[in-house]
């Protein structure tokens, strides 16, 4: 995951306040959960089935995130790509959670082109990027594709 000059890099950073969450596949699909390590680099932790959970005992800075297995999409917990959890402990009231915190993993609100363009790549196997210049798709779109299908991989 290298960052661009508007972005910084995503990784984690220390071990210092807890948190346990339970990671809850709410989706039909199935689920690569990653942690982003230290390094920034994406570290597989678990495979969720559809509607399976995962306990993980994690830090509040480190950022986790989740893809489709199959199709490499990204999935989100609370509408965002990346999840970073909350800490166990409250430093003001000085009480502690009793439960994980569930995080559930759920499919991105997409645009419809958004979706028709995901569609297009579920469609396509790997040798098949030629066949996308044959489609009479505006070339804008035709670029986009080439470029989503060449960073799923």
């Amino acid at each position: 995951m290298a960052a661009t000059n508007a972005e910084p890099v995503l990784r984690s950073r220390n071990s210092e306040v807890r948190s346990f969450v339970l990671f809850r596949n709410t989706t039909e699909r199935v689920v690569d959960v990653y942690w982003v390590n230290y390094s920034a680099t994406l570290t597989h932790y678990s495979t969720l089935q559809p509607g399976a959970q995962c306990k993980v005992n994690t830090f509040v800075s480190h950022p986790w995130l989740f893809k489709d297995k199959r199709h490499e999409e990204r999935m989100h917990v609370r509408h965002q790509p990346i999840f970073m959890p909350e800490p166990w402990y409250n430093s003001f009231t000085g009480a502690g959670r009793l439960n994980r915190m569930e995080a559930r993993i759920h499919f991105p609100v997409r645009t419809l082109k958004e979706n028709c363009l995901w569609r297009i790549l579920a469609l396509l196997s790997a040798k098949e990027e030629s066949v996308l210049c044959e489609l009479e798709l505006p070339n804008v779109l035709v670029q986009e594709l080439v470029k989503r299908k060449r960073n799923r991989v």
